[in-house]
């Protein structure tokens, strides 16, 4: 089930901190672990105010989508609950309440990336992110596949 919160706390915030966490840690072997540990309590915090998208099963949280206005800060899938189509259903939960969405994703995080090609996102450019000092790409989604008629 999804369901769609604005702010977050207690053994919910709990979850999706550690999904935020662990999924940081198995999808960025090429950033330093210590990298994320460190930003852990400023994530929890700003997660408990966010929109969330949360998809959950028998009340347990398998995953998250956080959004701030049109851009994906993060999509998560606890490690046991990947490849059964979670992430799918959180994108396309979030494209109904949008007309475009925008995120970056590191390019080393290649299976990431080709996901956000599979959803429709297509990529806008590529920046060097300045604290991590590993390239990242910046995507683009919109409602109409982003074709412009003119009008």
């Amino acid at each position: 089930m999804i369901e769609h919160v604005h702010g977050i706390k207690g053994d919910k915030l709990n979850q999706i901190a550690q999904i935020w966490l662990d999924a940081n840690l198995d999808a960025h072997s090429f950033i330093n672990p210590t990298y994320w540990i460190d930003y852990y309590d400023g994530v929890k915090k700003e997660l408990a105010k966010a929109e969330l998208f949360l998809y959950t099963e028998d009340s347990r949280i398998e995953g998250f989508l956080g959004i701030e206005g049109n851009y994906i800060a993060g999509l998560f899938v606890a490690k046991q609950a990947r490849g059964h189509g979670i992430g799918s259903q959180l994108l396309n939960a979030a494209k109904q309440t949008r007309t475009e969405l925008t995120l970056s994703v590191y390019e080393k995080n290649s299976q990431a990336y080709h996901f956000y090609v599979e959803q429709g996102f297509q990529e806008e450019n590529h920046e060097l992110d300045q604290v991590t000092d590993e390239f990242a790409v910046n995507m683009k989604w919109a409602k109409d596949g982003g074709v412009r008629d003119g009008r």
